[in-house]
């Protein structure tokens, strides 16, 4: 289980420790967590610690949305991600909308009862002005501590306990992020869309069904799509997101999930085919009810399918991304995936992560432990079955012979500069200039210091790429 990146955590088993015992029944399913691994090294802390947390959680009387709006406008100020991700779908059954959670996210967004807000009540206005003065300055202003207890009712209680949940969350973020609780403190606190998943049946077998979520900002804004890469799922997408879904919120979002990765179930085809996966992304819009896309964007597997929808549906995107990939199976290559998938039925899906994810990011990549471990996750979470259906679709693909350079759709291709010894990028150079040639409107970008999958290893980078492209049209 993970913990903090500063020391290892303790779960003390079932039945061995009281305190543990205690705070696995306030946790309930969800168990211990990496805070409460972190805290068991002091027991009587964790203890405390845990009788503290549960009256101000579950005892108090302040309205549920209130409480949990204080607490994330803690946890987006201090950039403690392990707490805004936990509190977030709480302030959501609270009754907190998106539009709220986006404005208790904005730092910058400090109402006053000057201003009249069409997004948060006056308790929530109030609360907030509170909980970002709380934090940031320490001290509170009269004006604005008794705004709050107007709005509370005059009621001087409710007025200590909306204090002490400021304090409470704000002793959490900077425990979490003074020793690296769960990973998490390089990482950008992620900005709220409304979220819904799909159960899509594959139009060539309507039994099985393709995985796919989308995060929409607005109804009229226009839709980025992603494919991801073999061996991973729409999480791969997630430190990305962070960036995206940020202000000004110019972009809807669609992920899903391959044939036989993630949540999608295979359809009992022998074969996946680059093309095909391109025709599922198309699938998955005419269900959807999305006639044009801004981009399709895919990474690896993902990026060949990418190459290939542009090619396939020129008129349904207006521009094509495509990472770390090639534009047909390079010689060779169906020998080194059949062994892969002998080694992955000998070794487990264990095994061929060991093998498989040093080669992605090597020496020299970006990757923290946290990220490497969640694509270790996702690779052994992976199926032999789904993972040899991937293979087969790069074993013998050529994008060269499916018109790929007689498509018009503006293209970006770009690599990271570590991938395969340098010997990626190199190739999509070679692409981008050969297709060129051929009056294709290509570019090619490099990111340096990255491996395989540059959207994990070097977001930012990435995304300094990616946005400008993004924006050209």
């Amino acid at each position: 289980m993970p913990t903090s990146r500063i020391v290892p955590g303790r779960y003390p088993a079932p039945g061995t420790s009281p305190i543990a015992d205690a705070i696995r029944e306030r946790r309930g399913a969800r168990g211990l967590t990496p805070l409460d691994g972190t805290l068991l090294h002091v027991p009587p802390v964790a203890q405390g610690w845990n009788s503290l947390l549960g009256a101000i959680r579950t005892k108090g009387n302040l309205p549920g949305d209130v409480r949990e709006l204080m607490i994330l406008r803690v946890a987006a100020h201090n950039r403690a991600m392990f707490e805004w991700i936990h509190h977030e779908h709480v302030g959501r059954d609270a009754g907190l909308t998106t539009p709220q959670l986006l404005y208790v996210r904005d730092t910058t967004k400090v109402p006053t009862k000057e201003e009249s807000s069409t997004i948060l009540s006056s308790l929530q206005q109030s609360a907030l002005a509170f909980a970002h003065e709380s934090t940031t300055a320490v001290k509170v202003s009269k004006a604005t501590s008794d705004a709050l207890k107007t709005d509370l009712g005059d009621d001087d209680d409710l007025l200590v306990e909306a204090a002490a949940v400021v304090s409470v969350y704000n002793m959490v973020s900077r425990f979490l992020v003074s020793l690296d609780v769960a990973g998490m403190r390089d990482e950008v606190v992620p900005w709220p869309a409304d979220i819904a998943t799909h159960s899509i049946p594959y139009k060539d077998s309507p039994e099985h069904h393709i995985h796919v979520e989308t995060h929409v900002v607005s109804p009229d804004a226009p839709w980025l799509v992603f494919s991801n890469s073999l061996l991973t799922n729409t999480t791969m997408w997630s430190y990305l997101l962070s960036y995206i879904l940020a202000p000004p919120r110019l972009y809807n979002v669609l992920l899903h999930d391959q044939r036989g990765h993630g949540k999608s179930l295979s359809p009992p085809s022998p074969l996946a085919t680059i093309p095909l996966l391109a025709q599922d992304i198309a699938h998955i819009l005419d269900v959807v009810k999305i006639p044009q896309v801004h981009a399709v964007i895919g990474v690896s597997q993902g990026g060949a399918a990418a190459l290939s929808f542009g090619t396939q549906f020129p008129s349904r995107t207006k521009l094509v991304v495509s990472c770390d990939t090639s534009p047909k199976t390079p010689a060779g290559n169906k020998e080194a995936w059949e062994s892969r998938i002998a080694h992955a039925k000998e070794k487990g899906m264990k095994g061929l992560a060991e093998i498989t994810v040093p080669r992605w990011f090597p020496e020299g990549s970006g990757i923290i432990a946290p990220r490497r471990e969640a694509v270790d996750e996702m690779v052994e979470a992976t199926t032999i079955d789904g993972f040899a259906l991937g293979a087969n679709a790069l074993m013998g693909y050529d994008l060269y012979e499916d018109g790929l350079e007689n498509c018009k759709v503006k293209t970006l291709l770009i690599a990271g500069s570590l991938d395969g010894g340098g010997n990626v990028p190199k190739g999509m150079k070679a692409l981008q200039e050969r297709w060129s040639r051929k009056g294709g409107d290509v570019q090619f970008a490099e990111v340096a210091n990255a491996g395989h999958l540059p959207m994990i290893d070097a977001t930012e980078e990435y995304w300094s790429i990616l946005q400008p492209f993004l924006a050209s049209v």
